[in-house]
């Protein structure tokens, strides 16, 4: 349910400090060319405040910023700027975020509706300044784009004071693909199978947000069936990223013996996938108002075999994190995010919950059959990499019981489809991924095809963070830092 509420440049800033101070938080802000509709530029708002709070605003060429205020709206201010050519009057940062003016025409913005798709003279059109810490003995260790590993781009400015680091600033979007330009005018199908490739790690639990936003639009009831069989996949994906990010975290600690066991266990959870939706990621695992997969009793003695492994495992991994003081020793007090950080940035997710932020979008806004189970969200208040570690073990156990859960009360009843449409209304869907809560903004035209498709994955949110996790560390702290938050670079950059 959405309360929207139109209001004007000169009433936003105390609007938006009315929500923060009760405690609300931003989801989103979304930009969009109605021009053709009679509408102008229109920047919707999206808070969560019992429920969501939308704050409808129409601008001309420029808007009010509210970075000041909210230091989570930063990068979606910026990306307007890029993407509609509207300019966030008082915002801090000039810069260009996803535009590099090294290459492309500052006049061009993509997402407006006269935008004609062509591709600008490839040239130089400008530079892009990064931020300098000067000062004696200062030195800097640049990172990236381009890393060794088979890893997507990425560019990390380190600024140190011999192994200290007193500044890192991060720059991405470098392969900027225009997901959501591609979607529009597309139907709602054939963009299923595009959001469903944003972040192919989380392709269940992405399309489930915005299988909630479309099927909202086209009025579609969906059967308790279809409702716990995609519970029971997203959960089964929860599970296998949260093995690999624990993982990784013994990798880049020099214990490759427990790293390894759980490759080897992820492996075996992919392969599950495969077997119950044909795909290791279960890709094309949905469709509008169903599933393409069939669960039955095979399909459950299956699963059933390899949750009781990966509770088995998952706790013999807890509890030699726990009794290994060469373990605690580089996981705690490392890369702390601090509450106060956590809040002003909107975190959400894992990083938010080991920051003491009890944020959780099954919980916040109940959806399919989490509707009729309790969701327990584990939270620190340590904001390090071993809250981090220990919020994922705790959510693993609680999917293997949601999951056992869905399959003992599956119950077996039949969709109720209608054929609603209204033409240029909207609607959002949310969902709660392996690293937080992914956002959709539908907008469908009389046709019923994408007139504005808006996405925000939860690494768009959390990035940021990281700047802040790492400053006091040592760089070579940096990756078990950045393992620990598990971003994505390919759900930030659309």
């Amino acid at each position: 349910m959405y309360l929207e509420e139109e209001i004007s440049e000169t009433e936003i800033y105390g609007k938006v400090e009315s929500i923060i101070k009760k405690g609300g938080y931003l989801l989103s802000i979304v930009c969009s060319d109605e021009r053709a509709l009679g509408e102008d530029f229109v920047i919707r708002y999206f808070f969560r405040e019992e429920g969501i709070k939308v704050l409808k605003l129409c601008v001309g060429t420029k808007f009010p910023s509210i970075t000041s205020l909210c230091p989570a709206a930063k990068n979606y201010e910026r990306e307007i700027r890029d993407m509609f050519g509207l300019v966030p009057e008082g915002h801090p940062d000039s810069r260009s975020l996803m535009l590099y003016p090294e290459n492309w025409d500052p006049s061009i913005h993509p997402l407006r509706k006269d935008y004609d798709g062509k591709k600008p003279e490839f040239k130089k059109y400008g530079i892009y300044r990064y931020k300098e810490v000067f000062g004696e003995g200062i030195n800097k260790v640049l990172v990236g784009p381009i890393h060794a590993g088979i890893i997507e781009p990425g560019h990390f400015r380190f600024s140190l004071a011999g192994e200290a680091i007193l500044q890192l600033e991060i720059r991405h979007f470098w392969k900027h693909r225009g997901v959501e330009k591609v979607c529009e005018g597309k139907n709602p199908e054939e963009a299923l199978r595009i959001v469903s490739r944003i972040s192919g790690d989380n392709a269940v639990n992405i399309s489930l947000a915005y299988l909630n936003a479309v099927e909202t639009l086209l009025g579609i009831k969906l059967s308790q069936r279809v409702s716990y069989l995609r519970c029971v996949l997203a959960e089964l994906e929860r599970i296998w990223n949260h093995v690999r990010d624990l993982g990784w975290l013994f990798m880049d600690i020099g214990f490759p013996l427990p790293a390894q066991h759980l490759f080897s266990i992820q492996e075996q959870l992919m392969r599950l996938n495969k077997v119950i939706t044909g795909h290791r990621f279960m890709f094309d695992a949905f469709s509008i108002g169903g599933v393409n997969v069939k669960i039955e009793d095979e399909e459950k003695r299956l699963i059933d075999k390899m949750l009781t492994l990966v509770e088995k495992e998952t706790k013999e991994v807890e509890r030699f994190a726990i009794e290994t003081p060469s373990v605690r020793d580089r996981f705690e007090t490392t890369g702390r995010i601090f509450r106060k950080t956590a809040m002003e940035l909107s975190l959400c997710g894992v990083c938010a919950r080991a920051s003491g932020l009890k944020r959780d979008t099954r919980v916040e806004l109940p959806y399919l059959a989490y509707k009729d189970f309790d969701v327990n969200v584990p939270i620190s208040e340590q904001g390090d990499v071993m809250a981090r570690f220990m919020i994922r073990v705790e959510e693993i156990y609680q999917s293997v019981n949601l999951i056992r859960g869905f399959l003992e009360n599956l119950p077996n009843d039949n969709a109720e489809k209608q054929n609603l449409l209204f033409p240029y209304s909207w609607s959002v869907g949310n969902a709660e991924t392996p690293r937080g809560n992914a956002f959709f903004f539908v907008m469908l035209d009389e046709k019923g095809n994408i007139y504005r498709l808006k996405y925000t994955d939860p690494s768009f949110r959390n990035w940021p963070a990281i700047q802040y996790a790492v400053l006091g560390d040592i760089i070579a702290d940096f990756p078990l830092v950045n393992k620990s938050m598990n971003l994505s670079y390919s759900g930030n950059d659309l």
